[in-house]
């Protein structure tokens, strides 16, 4: 593929994905730094800079050789450039730009996902199961958002959450009522759980407390509209569920109305 051809490329995918074309072009002069500096098996110290001209499309490979002294921290503040350019440089180009799209359009799409649910914390979805690994589930909340209902092993994943109830096994297809307890953000510094690239930013519970009290404020009209407040809720997960409940109003039977709801 000719320079030129690059660049019209690029182009036409920024415009289709709605993606800035200067940031396109830097995640990809970005990730083809980080391949030419396995590619030209670069030593510890040394770094590959990667510069595509935004008018012709033309690209530049350098090598940085450090030179000078390194400050306190072990890092160096010169270099000298030499040019490393390979007569394939368009071609191995073209094969990181669509790796490099696709990673775009996967954090955009996380990212939107994060800002229509971060503010769902507590929220009760019904979806539909997608698929089943021997550490969570995927369901399916609507077309193109999932989310994950975490069930490892804690012993063998101190780290991760279960939110499944114990006994419960989740069939294709099956419709289930969970409650959002995270929306994982893709900007955050926060350490990363492991594979979370892969996993769906929602994470979802079907052991929380909050659940019952969603559940009940769907089938009772008294606590939804506010005559009758739960106070407490003590569950043991997949065998029994108690909650306190308190009436606002003075002739009215809290436990009755729950019962009856």
């Amino acid at each position: 593929m000719a320079s030129s051809e690059l660049i019209e490329a690029l182009q036409a995918l920024a415009h289709e994905r709605r993606i800035d074309e200067f940031y396109l072009i830097e995640r990809l002069e970005q990730s083809l730094a980080k391949s030419y500096e396995r590619i030209l098996d670069m030593d510890y110290d040394h770094s590959a800079r990667v510069i595509i001209d935004r008018n012709t499309g033309k690209i530049y490979v350098y090598e940085l050789v450090p030179k000078g002294e390194p400050d306190e921290e072990g890092n160096y503040h010169e270099f000298d450039e030499i040019d490393r350019t390979p007569d394939d440089v368009s071609r191995i180009a073209a094969q990181n730009a669509k790796g490099v799209i696709n990673a775009i359009v996967r954090e955009a799409g996380r990212q939107t996902i994060y800002e229509e649910f971060s503010q769902r914390v507590g929220d009760l979805v019904t979806g539909t199961v997608l698929q089943g690994t021997p550490e969570f589930t995927i369901i399916k909340i609507r077309d193109g958002v999932e989310a994950e209902l975490p069930h490892y092993d804690q012993k063998r994943s101190p780290n991760e959450r279960n939110e499944r109830p114990a006994g419960e096994r989740y069939r294709h297809n099956q419709r289930l009522k969970t409650l959002i307890i995270e929306v994982r953000n893709p900007n955050s510094d926060d350490p990363k759980v492991r594979g979370e690239q892969a996993r769906p930013a929602i994470v979802v519970s079907r052991t929380h407390p909050d659940l019952i009290r969603r559940l009940f404020e769907i089938e009772v009209p008294e606590i939804y509209d506010g005559m009758v407040e739960i106070k407490s809720i003590a569950r043991e997960p997949g065998a029994r569920s108690k909650i306190a409940v308190h009436s606002r109003e003075a002739n009215l039977d809290p436990v009755g109305a729950c019962v009856e709801g």
